[in-house]
């Protein structure tokens, strides 16, 4: 895959667009699921999935648009451990933090701008690595990426039922790290933390492969770096 040379969006640039993009996902996501509680027996035929394109500088009515997958034919892959503004070893990418209150609705919109609009597939692999116990470094096909990417992002996260906490994590704490390689996509490493450590994390709930429930506990100062 080639990287793109794109500049990713700052978190401030994020936060301008993403709390209303965050909302047009959740009232989507609860119109469905209040649909599955009124008729658990009906199987309602696939239909095309509406991604909302959140992070984005440009006004909310040039952002919404439909799609069918959050990976096209076209997308060239960004990764964000590779990106300007990293600050910490071994981080997922920049920081998504801002000086000041930060709100849940917008801390979701970047993930959902790094796995969906301007999409990292290594940060996608990581993730489902921590949710369903997959190898996070494996070949990833674009098929692949672009159903584990749209699947995760549409269907499995409850971004409903997420929250910011402050939390501190002790010394050799169990969590993963992406080494930047050049002319290679990151790698992912397991790893433990070098000291203790006090940040905010987006806990997030995320339904797995077999149905049970996994909470995700991700790092914002190392761009969604999950803890173990």
């Amino acid at each position: 895959m080639a990287r793109s040379r794109a500049r990713p969006l700052t978190t401030a640039e994020a936060i301008l667009i993403s709390v209303l993009a965050y909302l047009v996902l959740l009232i989507t996501l609860a119109g469905a699921r209040i649909g599955r509680e009124q008729d658990r027996d009906v199987q309602p035929e696939p239909a095309a999935i509406t991604i909302v394109q959140v992070a984005d500088s440009r006004p909310a009515a040039a952002v919404r648009r439909a799609r069918s997958s959050c990976v096209s034919a076209r997308t060239v892959p960004t990764f964000y451990a590779a990106a300007p503004g990293v600050t910490e070893p071994l981080a997922f990418g920049p920081p998504v933090e801002v000086p000041g209150p930060v709100s849940t609705a917008a801390v979701n919109g970047v993930l959902i701008e790094r796995l969906c609009y301007r999409p990292d597939p290594r940060l996608f692999a990581a993730l489902d690595a921590a949710v369903n116990g997959r190898d996070p470094n494996r070949p990833l096909s674009r098929v692949e990426w672009a159903a584990g990417s749209t699947r995760f992002v549409t269907r499995n996260a409850l971004f409903v039922d997420a929250r910011l906490v402050t939390r501190t994590a002790p010394l050799r704490t169990p969590t993963s790290g992406m080494r930047v390689r050049r002319g290679a996509e990151p790698l992912v490493l397991r790893t433990r933390l070098a000291r203790q450590d006090t940040s905010r994390y987006l806990v997030l709930p995320v339904r797995s492969a077999r149905g049970r429930v996994v909470t995700l506990t991700l790092r914002l100062r190392c761009g969604f770096q999950p803890i173990f």
